[in-house]
């Protein structure tokens, strides 16, 4: 029970508006406990971090599974509601020092599945596409978009999802040609007696 108190105050206080960072006696304070107690539970700040962001994807922002890239502009949308709800908290997650430290466990998480995703789209692509692909796909579908059009165009959560959807849309059209491309080049290729082009597999290329 202190174990998840601690955890529930240190979200609690990310979620403050004002905060840029937050300190151990802040987390305490809110608490209730002794600053001594967190690091009876947590032994580093590290520890605490890895913790809070596993509630929050468990508890706030739910991350959503997905199998295909065309279910992101959907998903995103769903995530743009739930931004909306908790603003200050996504906000923090996307800009704060220990926001970001918080975000890095499922932003790893995210990262891999967008990997999985692209892979079948991008069977015949070099690897240098291949990871443009997967990195696009990663941050278009991501609280720093979300939070980079509230703050800087004013937009609202379903003018976001309506941009976001339209760049990937246009993203996955484009990986689609390149790679259909590639294939065709390929036979091509093979038709004409010279070696088959390396091919590279989307899934194998190294984070």
């Amino acid at each position: 029970m202190t174990r998840q108190r601690i955890v529930a105050a240190f979200v609690a206080t990310l979620e403050d508006e004002e905060a840029d960072d937050v300190s151990m006696a802040a987390v305490a304070k809110r608490a209730k406990v002794a600053e001594r107690t967190i690091y009876r539970h947590f032994k580093t700040r590290a520890e605490l971090f890895a913790a809070a962001g596993e509630w929050i994807e468990n508890n706030v922002f739910s991350y959503i599974p997905f199998t295909s890239p065309d279910e992101l502009p959907e998903i995103f949308r769903k995530l743009c509601k739930r931004f909306d709800r908790h603003p200050h908290l996504a906000r923090a997650i996307a800009m704060t020092r220990a926001g970001r430290r918080v975000r890095a466990g499922f932003r790893r998480h995210l990262i891999d599945q967008h990997r999985k995703a692209v892979a079948p789209l991008a069977r015949h692509l070099p690897a240098r596409e291949v990871r443009q692909a997967e990195a696009l796909a990663s941050y278009l579908n991501n609280v720093l978009a979300w939070n980079a059009m509230r703050e800087d165009f004013g937009m609202t959560s379903s003018e976001i999802a309506d941009a976001i959807e339209w760049a990937l849309t246009t993203l996955l059209k484009d990986v689609r040609q390149r790679d259909a491309a590639a294939a065709r080049a390929g036979k091509s290729d093979n038709k004409a007696g010279k070696p088959p082009r390396k091919r590279i597999a989307a899934a194998k290329v190294p984070a």
